[in-house]
């Protein structure tokens, strides 16, 4: 399960806290998003790991920003900004926040050569549905992208909770919802495409211990963001607390920005048996996104089963 420990959820959450000027940094800053890992976070700028902090043993923390970034060579910008190596007092991470303009102008040229378009997307989602002026509104909230971990076996774009507007006053009817982003139509097949990922979700819910694992990192990472503050939405009175259910069927949604109306290639997969009988599979239910207009925001009646899409495709 993925976390933080209090200590460190206290460091960012409380005024007096060391980490606190990054936190209230993020909230005012909506080109930022703070993902929780296990005993680390992550600060994204589009859809890049733009600052990574972690706890040592010591009661430090460890900034780091990856120089791969630093197109300049000798990865001179990133050494002239004279970050420091520990965070130990509030001068540090006020340093590293100070610096924060000029990581981001690496991150854009670096992008500029090298996109990470599904990435960047990702991101835009998951500021759609947790902070945006409409986040109250939809029925999605993410918590985490890039999901990645060994011990599951796994790797997610995003992870997410179901959690329906007419039942807010209850944290237990949410499910969890598993998400894949695909940029264009480049991206269906092969060894990344739909087919495969769908081999993956079934197999991945399928081994109890494994989801089991992956269910509570959800809940854990939901829970952890509304006590920072990151989540918009109208709270009960009563404090509750999101809690899925380990043996609960989850959706699996499929987000394809920018499809070729014109081209074939996305009915061919959809029309494919193996992609026919997962439509119908027990472990999880299977949906694709079509958007309220335009936008991201995530709701329930925006989710298509596999007959409809397929239907929608042929019309």
């Amino acid at each position: 399960m993925r976390g933080l420990s209090k200590t460190f959820l206290g460091e960012l959450k409380e005024e007096g806290g060391l980490l606190h000027p990054i936190l209230e940094y993020i909230k005012n800053d909506d080109t930022l998003m703070l993902a929780i890992r296990n005993g680390y976070i992550n600060i994204y700028y589009r859809g890049g790991n733009l600052l990574k902090i972690t706890a040592k043993k010591d009661n430090s923390y460890e900034p780091h920003f990856d120089e791969k970034y630093d197109l300049s060579g000798g990865r001179d910008r990133i050494q002239k900004l004279n970050l420091p190596k520990k965070i130990t007092e509030r001068a540090h991470i006020e340093k590293w926040i100070s610096s924060v303009p000029c990581l981001k102008e690496i991150m854009d040229f670096s992008f500029h050569k090298h996109p990470k378009v599904e990435r960047e997307f990702q991101q835009l989602i998951q500021r759609e549905n947790n902070r945006s002026s409409i986040a109250n509104e939809t029925e999605y909230f993410i918590t985490d992208i890039e999901f990645a971990d060994s011990d599951i076996g796994s790797r997610i774009d995003m992870l997410a909770i179901c959690w329906p507007a007419k039942q807010r006053k209850n944290g237990s009817n949410c499910r969890a919802a598993l998400i894949e982003m695909k940029y264009g139509d480049g991206s269906l097949d092969g060894k990344a495409g739909l087919l495969e990922h769908l081999t993956d979700f079934d197999t991945l819910i399928s081994t109890k211990d494994k989801y089991k694992s992956l269910i509570e990192t959800i809940e854990s990472q939901f829970n952890q963001l509304d006590e920072l503050g990151l989540l918009s939405f109208n709270r009960c009175s009563n404090g509750i607390k999101v809690k899925l259910v380990a043996n609960s069927k989850p959706d699996v949604i499929f987000i394809l920005a920018n499809h070729n109306p014109r081209s074939t290639k996305l009915s061919s997969i959809l029309d494919d048996p193996k992609a026919v009988a997962y439509g119908q599979t027990q472990h999880f239910d299977l949906r694709f996104f079509v958007s309220s207009f335009a936008g991201y925001g995530l709701h329930s009646d925006c989710m298509l089963t596999l007959t409809q899409v397929r239907k929608l495709l042929k019309s």
